[in-house]
């Protein structure tokens, strides 16, 4: 019994801890400089901006518009449609199919364009029918949840 007991000993007074930095990326800071929406939804404008600037935090990058920004940050959507596919019995929508095409640019100080990639997604919300158009917002927070996943996968890897 003390043997093993003098072994478990050797064994942990052996292991050590040693920190890992897995941070091997170059953070960059970044500006959103516009997102530029042809209509007036506020309700789209605000989950956008949210989208976008959570998946530049996300990604290990810096939001800061500062003097220190070296890559600026444009969102063109072309389009947003929201439709409703499906109602309840008490005849109000309960289904909303959402597609969004925007343009997402990167520009360096000097207005430069650096990157660009055409973002074209479509999500579908369901609902009960219940509550009015707050399915209709749930919707548009969906495809703004789509759009983050993707942003943040490009700002991953540049």
């Amino acid at each position: 019994m003390r043997v093993l007991l003098v072994l478990i000993l050797a064994f942990f007074v052996s292991c050590g801890y040693k920190p890992v930095s897995y941070d091997t990326q170059k953070k960059e800071v970044y500006c959103i400089k516009r997102i530029h929406f042809p209509r007036a939804e506020a309700t789209a404008l605000d989950v956008f901006t949210r989208a976008v600037s959570d998946a530049v935090i996300s990604s290990g990058n810096i939001l800061e518009c500062s003097g220190r920004t070296t890559r600026f940050i444009i969102v063109n959507i072309k389009s947003l449609n929201i439709s409703p596919i499906g109602y309840s019995r008490a005849q109000r929508a309960s289904i909303y199919k959402v597609t969004v095409d925007l343009d997402f640019i990167i520009q360096n100080r000097k207005n430069e364009e650096t990157f660009r990639k055409n973002i074209k997604e479509i999500a579908q919300y369901t609902g009960a029918g219940l509550r009015g158009d707050v399915e209709r917002r749930y919707a548009i927070e969906e495809i703004g949840k789509l759009v983050n996943i993707r942003i943040y996968s490009i700002l991953s890897k540049l």
